[in-house]
C-alpha cells in the first residue's frame, strides 16, 4: 500500500486527502504487544507532496497484513539528507496522551463503562472490551487518558491485564488479543533470518513480599512481611542465591488491614503467573508469507501481534512456541521485515506526568524502607528472645577434653538434629541439613559474612565486591562486571538521558505549536483562489495568540518562482498574525509556511 496524506484535523480516512504520497521510499511500521505503535516513512524532497508535509498531518498506512489501515500523526520530520526526508509518525492513539482525566472513583463498574468514561474527553475516541469483570477503580490524581489505559499504578492494565489494539479511533481492550496460530515458521520452509537473545536477569530463587497498610485510627504505617521471610522459587537455571524483593501494598484496598496469609496468597499467585524461575527467549525473525505466493495461496499462514507461533531451527537447536510480542511490517512492500516472540518488557515511560508518578512510586518506596528494616528487627527480636526449648551440646577434645565447640540444636542428639547452630575457631554458623550442612548462613573467621538476605540500616565498607546491585523490586540493576545498568522499566542509561534531555527541550520550548488555518480550504483550482490563512499558537492546549506580538510571525511562500517568492516574503517579514491569499499570490502552485520567532535573537521557537 502507498501511504496518503491527510491534514491535522482529519477525522474521516475514506477519501485521498491532501494526495497519495506516490514517491515514499520507504515506510515500516512497528508495533509492540503494549507498547510503541509508530510509522517510519522516507520522503524524497523532490517529490510531489513535498510541500505538504509538515508536523501534526496524519499519514494512513497498512500496519500489518490483517488490520485495517491506520492513522499516524507526524511528530518529527528531519532534515534533509541527500534529498531525503525520514518523518516519525505515531499513531492517533498517543492523542490521547494530552487528553486529561480528573480525579474520579468507583466502587464496583464494569470495565466497559470505565474505558467510556475515561475516552469522554475526546469525542473522536471510542472504546470496546471483552472483559465483563466489574472492579472498583480510580483516577488519584490527574493523569492523561493513555496513562489511564496503561502504563501507570492504578491503570485498567494493571487491574485487568490484558492487550490493547489501536485501531484509528477505537480503542479495544482484550482479554487476549492473539491466537494460537499453529504456524510454524521453520528454517528450510519460510525461515530467512534467526536472531534468538536468552537474557536471565529476571530469573530468581526466592520472592520476599512485604506490604504497607495505615490501621485504622492511626497514622502510622505498618509493614507486613511473613514469618518464614521469603517464599522458594523453583529454577534450574542459577545456583546462586537471587531475592525478589516486591511491594504487594497496591494488592489491596486503601487502607485494608493486611494479614500475613494474605499476603501469602498474593505472593503465591505472583510466582505462579509470572515465570521467575526460568528465562523466556527473545527470538527475532525473518520469513517469508508464504500465503502470498501463488503455489501456497491455500493456507492461511498469516501472523498477527499477541498471536503465538512455532519457531523452528534445527542446526541451531531452537524450537520455540511464544507469543509474537513485536511486529516490524513494510507498508510497501506488504510484508513483515522482522517480527520478535518471547516476553515483553514494560515500555518506557514517555510523559512527564508518568515520569512523576514514577518518581512519587520510588519516593515512597525509599521512606517505607526504615519500616521494613524496622519489621525485620522485630521478627528477628520476636524469633530470638520467643525460642522455648532446644538443646546446648558442647564438645570436647578426645585427647585432653577441652571445649572447642559449642552446639545448639532441635533434638537431643545430633544424628536428630535437623536446625544446628555451630559455633567454633573457624566461625559462626546455622544449617537446616543437620550438623554436616551445607551452612549457608554463617559468619566465617576470614571475615566472610554468607546470608541469603541481609537488612541494614547503614553499610559502611572500604570495598563492596558485588556482581551485582539491584533495586528492592527487582526491575532495577547495576552489573558491575558487563557495566551494564538498567533503570525501572528496563530503561538503559543512554534512554534515560535521551529523555532527560527531551523533557528539558520540551520545558525550555514550553511546546509551543503555530497551527495555520485556512477560511476557505487548503486545496485550490483553476485560480479560484481566496481565504485567509490565521496563524494559532499553542502553549501546550493553550491558545496564547494573543499575547504574542504580531512581529514574531514572519510569513513565507515557497512556489516555483523564486524571484516572485522573494519578494512576497520581504513584504510578509513579520507584523501579521494573518495574510489575505488570493489568485495573484498563487501562480500555477505556491505553499505557505509562517514562523514565530524572538524577535532579540531572531530565532525561531518552534
Amino acid at each position: 500500500m502507498i501511504p496518503v496524506l491527510y491534514p491535522a484535523n482529519a477525522t474521516t480516512l475514506s477519501t485521498f486527502g491532501l494526495g497519495v504520497l506516490t514517491d515514499t521510499i520507504s515506510c515500516e511500521i512497528t508495533e509492540e504487544r503494549n507498547g510503541v505503535f509508530e510509522c517510519l516513512l522516507k520522503y524524497p524532497v523532490s517529490g510531489q507532496h513535498y510541500g505538504l508535509i509538515t508536523k501534526e498531518c496524519i499519514v494512513k498506512a497498512k500496519p500489518n497484513d490483517t488490520a485495517a489501515d491506520q492513522a499516524f500523526r507526524i511528530y518529527r520530520i528531519t532534515k534533509p539528507l541527500n534529498g531525503i526526508v525520514t518523518i516519525y509518525g505515531q499513531h492517533i492513539s498517543y492523542d490521547l496522551a494530552n487528553v486529561p482525566v480528573l480525579p474520579f472513583s468507583t466502587e464496583s463498574r464494569s470495565p466497559q463503562l470505565i474505558l467510556s468514561q475515561i475516552l469522554s474527553g475526546d469525542t473522536r475516541f471510542t472504546g470496546w472490551t471483552d472483559y465483563s469483570d466489574a472492579k472498583a477503580f480510580s483516577v488519584k490524581q490527574p493523569k492523561s487518558v493513555r496513562a489511564c489505559l496503561g502504563g501507570t499504578e492504578g491503570s485498567m492494565l494493571s487491574q485487568w491485564h490484558g492487550e490493547f489494539e489501536w485501531d484509528n479511533f477505537t480503542v479495544k481492550f482484550h482479554s487476549h488479543r492473539g491466537q494460537k496460530t499453529g504456524v510454524v515458521i521453520e528454517y528450510g520452509k519460510n525461515l530467512t533470518t534467526l536472531e534468538q537473545d536468552e537474557d536471565n536477569s529476571g530469573v530468581y530463587t526466592a520472592l520476599l513480599p512485604y506490604a504497607v497498610y495505615t490501621p485504622e485510627g492511626t497514622d502510622t504505617e505498618t509493614v507486613v512481611t511473613l514469618p518464614e521471610v521469603t517464599l522458594p522459587i523453583v529454577t534450574s537455571e542459577i545456583v546462586r542465591s537471587k531475592t525478589l524483593i516486591l511491594d504487594f501494598s497496591d494488592q489491596f484496598g486503601e487502607n485494608a488491614a493486611i494479614t500475613e496469609e494474605a499476603l501469602r496468597a498474593k505472593a503465591n499467585s505472583y510466582i505462579k503467573a509470572n515465570p521467575l524461575g526460568a528465562t523466556i527467549p527473545t527470538v527475532k525473525v525473518s520469513f517469508e508469507p508464504l500465503w502470498k505466493l501463488p503455489e501456497y495461496s491455500a493456507l492461511l499462514e498469516r501472523v498477527n501481534l499477541c498471536d503465538t507461533v512455532t519457531i523452528r531451527h534445527s542446526a541451531l537447536g531452537v524450537s520455540v512456541s511464544a507469543m509474537v510480542i513485536e511486529t516490524v511490517y513494510d507498508t510497501l512492500a506488504e510484508r513483515y521485515k522482522s517480527i520478535s516472540l518471547g516476553q515483553s518488557k514494560s515500555s518506557m515511560i514517555t510523559t512527564i506526568s508518568e515520569v512523576q508518578s514514577t518518581v512519587d512510586k520510588v519516593e515512597s518506596t525509599v521512606g517505607r524502607f526504615p519500616k521494613l528494616l524496622q519489621a525485620a528487627i522485630g521478627k528477628a527480636t520476636g524469633l530470638i528472645t520467643g525460642q522455648s526449648g532446644g538443646y546446648v551440646v558442647i564438645h570436647t577434645a578426645e585427647e585432653n577434653g577441652q571445649p572447642y565447640e559449642l552446639l545448639i540444636l532441635d533434638a537431643p542428639s545430633i544424628d536428630e538434629a535437623v536446625n544446628v547452630w555451630r559455633w567454633n575457631v573457624g566461625g559462626l554458623g546455622f544449617s537446616h541439613n543437620g550438623y554436616n550442612g551445607p551452612y549457608e548462613t554463617a559468619i566465617t573467621a576470614d571475615g566472610q559474612i554468607v546470608a541469603d538476605f541481609i537488612t541494614s540500616g547503614s553499610l559502611v565498607a572500604n570495598i563492596i565486591k558485588a556482581g551485582v546491585i539491584q533495586s528492592q523490586d527487582g526491575s532495577s540493576y547495576w552489573d558491575l562486571e558487563s557495566g551494564e545498568v538498567v533503570l525501572r522499566a528496563y530503561a538503559t542509561s543512554k534512554e534515560v538521558t535521551e529523555v532527560s534531555d527531551r523533557i528539558t527541550t520540551i520545558e525550555k520550548q514550553k511546546m509551543l505549536r503555530l497551527v495555520i488555518i485556512s477560511s476557505n480550504g487548503n486545496i485550490f483550482k483553476n485560480g479560484n483562489v481566496k481565504t485567509l490563512l490565521s496563524a494559532k499558537v499553542y502553549s501546550w492546549d493553550e491558545d496564547i495568540t494573543d499575547a504574542l506580538d504580531a512581529n514574531q510571525f514572519i510569513w513565507t511562500r515557497v512556489s516555483e518562482d523564486t524571484e516572485a517568492d522573494k519578494v512576497w516574503n520581504e513584504q510578509h517579514f513579520g507584523g501579521a498574525k494573518s495574510v489575505v491569499i488570493t489568485g495573484a499570490d498563487v501562480k500555477v502552485r505556491a505553499t505557505f509556511y509562517c514562523d514565530l520567532i524572538d524577535t532579540t535573537t531572531r530565532q525561531s521557537l518552534l
